[in-house]
């Protein structure tokens, strides 16, 4: 820990005698954020035990960084640290490594409308579904890749690449970080009038061991999955139209994969500040009844701010239900803006996407499809001043005894789980704008 702190120094003091020299032709801005959110967890993630006591803390990230910019060259590098207080005492050397590198790219200007950005750094398209900051949680989601971008008044590509090892070697090691080995992706943008259309290519690399019973050799094997789709959405004065639909394709570990998401929803506006959403979203599944099947037809939707998706309590694709019997997600949203206040109610209505074989059944009857809950999220945003906005969010889950069986947890409490937050966040001098945290409106 004492290493990176003198690492980081150093190289903040060598952009500073960068400037100093080059004080005529440079030019360095500096931005920084604070996110701090108490929780009250009771069934967050999956639906709580019968003799759990509600998990209460406080979690905070900093995060500080600069952009350099000298002639046709932009470097951005930042630093942050994430923490639970009380993580470490008081008086305690910290050594648990919260200090990160979160953003150390270059970016590098071919002309007006070509560029090429190297390094770690943060890829969010549209919505964030397929790809996304991860903004809600604390660390966020970078990558370490070079992309080629694309832009006129109505046109943006860009085309990414990435290649992972665990670190430098002189002979051909198994990749075992668990992030994927590689991938090369697509992103095409059009805007035409108040419409906004996207179409993206994810060709995605993910190294796994397989044993070679020739040989008896395990062998190192990357499994490449194929993610397209179209996006669309239209933005009107009154009405508001937005969808999408991605097919997966190619190999999940040693099985053909063959998934698919589509989505659709309307939002209407009857008067200033108020928006009604309905909705809904069908994430492919891989039935449990149809044990002859040979193929994953179980959507993921890989490095998207999932958080945004399928409700705010997270029961679905963070980190969890991947692999698993899909989801069909119902949805009416409810937000209303006055002043500096922004109010949202959104509520949420779960089935599988793909059969489910519950404990007491057996495989030669009749598959059927079943409900997994619902969900209802209430949300407050206070927008306090430029850059500085203060978010409260409280949430119930009323699961039944198919989520039970799916979510592995026979002592939970099918009826009812909740979690509540309180979180500040503070942005100043930078383009994110409130309330962008955590909300899909």
């Amino acid at each position: 820990m004492k290493k990176l702190n003198l690492k980081i120094v150093a190289i903040l003091v060598g952009f500073a005698m960068i400037i100093t020299q080059n004080s005529v032709y440079s030019q360095i801005t500096f931005s920084g954020q604070y996110m701090g959110r108490a929780e009250m967890r009771h069934g967050y993630g999956t639906l709580s035990d019968t003799s759990q006591d509600p998990g209460i803390f406080v979690s905070q990230r900093f995060r500080l960084g600069t952009e350099f910019k000298y002639d046709r060259i932009k470097m951005n590098f930042a630093i942050q640290d994430v923490r639970t207080w009380g993580s470490v005492a008081n008086a305690a050397i910290d050594t648990k490594g919260l200090l990160s590198v979160y953003e150390a790219n270059v970016d590098l200007l071919i002309n007006k409308k070509w560029n090429v950005k190297i390094g770690r750094q943060a890829i969010s398209y549209d919505d964030d579904r397929i790809f996304g900051t991860l903004d809600w949680a604390m660390q966020g989601r970078r990558h370490d890749a070079a992309i080629i971008k694309y832009h006129d008044s109505t046109w943006t590509a860009d085309a990414g690449f990435a290649f992972n090892q665990n670190g430098e070697s002189n002979k051909l090691t198994q990749y075992t970080v668990n992030n994927y080995k590689n991938f090369q992706y697509l992103w095409v943008n059009k805007k035409i009038g108040k419409g906004n259309y996207s179409f993206l290519f994810l060709n995605n690399g993910v190294a796994y061991n397989k044993l070679n019973t020739s040989t008896g050799v395990t062998d190192s094997i990357t499994a490449y999955s194929q993610t397209f789709g179209l996006r669309g959405e239209y933005k009107g004065d009154k009405f508001n139209f937005a969808g999408y639909a991605y097919y997966q394709m190619g190999n999940v570990g040693a099985k053909k994969l063959s998934a698919y998401d589509a989505s659709a929803e309307v939002g209407y506006k009857p008067i200033k500040g108020l928006l009604f959403t309905i909705g809904g979203e069908i994430l492919s599944g891989t039935s449990q009844i149809d044990t002859a099947n040979k193929v994953n037809n179980s959507f993921n939707p890989l490095y998207g701010t999932n958080h945004r998706f399928n409700g705010y309590m997270d029961y679905f694709y963070v980190g969890n239900h991947l692999n698993s019997v899909g989801l069909v997600d119902g949805y009416l949203r409810i937000s209303y803006a006055k002043n500096k206040f922004i109010y949202s109610l959104n509520g949420h209505y779960f089935n599988t996407a793909a059969d489910v074989l519950n404990p007491w059944e057996t495989a030669s009857l009749t598959a059927r499809k079943s409900h997994l809950g619902s969900e209802i999220d209430f949300t407050l945003l206070y927008n306090y001043c430029d850059g500085v906005s203060i978010q409260a969010g409280y949430s119930q889950f009323f699961g039944t005894g198919t989520l039970q069986q799916l979510k592995g947890s026979p002592n939970s409490i099918a009826v009812s789980s909740n979690w509540a937050y309180l979180m500040l966040i503070v942005r100043p001098n930078t383009t994110t704008k409130f309330p962008k945290v955590g909300l899909k409106m």
